[in-house]
């Protein structure tokens, strides 16, 4: 079974080198030869297409690919279309979900799982992360279920994975390519009724001082709700 692992990067020079290396060894140790990893760089304008270059010199199972479309969705979506896998996965690059995750995942999947997502409020998770990201991830969760019934407990998690059958089946149904993208790909799935699993995660936000996040709160959760709204049209007409 081969797991393809795309980290989507944009402007990752303090940490892309250390964290694909600390990737690799994880994978060599635990997964055997069945493994590739995808650097998806999204148009960065710091050195980090020069250090994941370097990692390709380093690493016969690592990849750079630079993306010509700016969006997280778009690096993912070109991560996974650039090889073929069993199991295609993506997850932050600051790799804020533990990489155990990955064992976890790999079980869902032979347990007949289509998509697997990471949730952070899983009773066995053990999280840590600011307040506002909790009353953000409180009210996403509220408004997918009161406008889409989706019972799914932590869409926006950054670890989620899926099998070819959803690659390509369900991938060419979404239309987003921003943040709302792996969202809207686990709407679908849900939609057209695929087994979709969560398993427990140990999370941790490590980005310290004016680095700690990407994400505006605040606009994101408006963008995030306009979508809600939009794919809810998409799926009435979809029947």
């Amino acid at each position: 079974m081969k797991i393809l692992i795309v980290l989507p990067a944009l402007n990752e020079e303090k940490i892309i080198a250390a964290n694909v290396k600390k990737l690799v060894d994880f994978c060599r140790q635990n997964l055997g030869l069945g493994w590739q990893i995808v650097i998806a760089d999204n148009q960065s304008t710091d050195r980090t297409a020069e250090l994941a270059s370097q990692m390709v010199n380093y690493y016969p199972n690592v990849s750079y690919l630079n993306v010509s479309k700016r969006g997280k969705g778009a690096a993912i979506r070109a991560g996974w279309n650039h090889s073929r896998a069993d199991i295609y996965c993506f997850m932050d690059a600051d790799l804020a979900t533990d990489l155990s995750a990955l064992l976890e995942l790999i079980v869902a999947f032979t347990q007949g799982a289509d998509l697997v997502i990471g949730n952070r409020f899983h009773p066995h998770s053990r999280v840590k992360r600011s307040w506002l990201r909790k009353i953000f991830s409180f009210g996403y969760r509220f408004v997918l279920k009161l406008f889409l019934g989706l019972k799914i407990k932590d869409a926006p998690c950054g670890f989620k994975a899926i099998s070819q059958d959803i690659k390509d089946n369900v991938l060419t149904l979404v239309e987003d390519d921003q943040w709302f993208f792996d969202s809207e790909l686990l709407i679908w799935a849900n939609k057209l009724g695929y087994r979709i699993k969560d398993i427990p995660v140990i999370w941790h936000d490590p980005r310290e001082g004016l680095d700690k996040t990407r994400v505006k709160p605040v606009s994101l959760s408006l963008a995030y709700f306009r979508q809600v709204l939009l794919i809810r049209k998409h799926l009435k007409k979809y029947g």
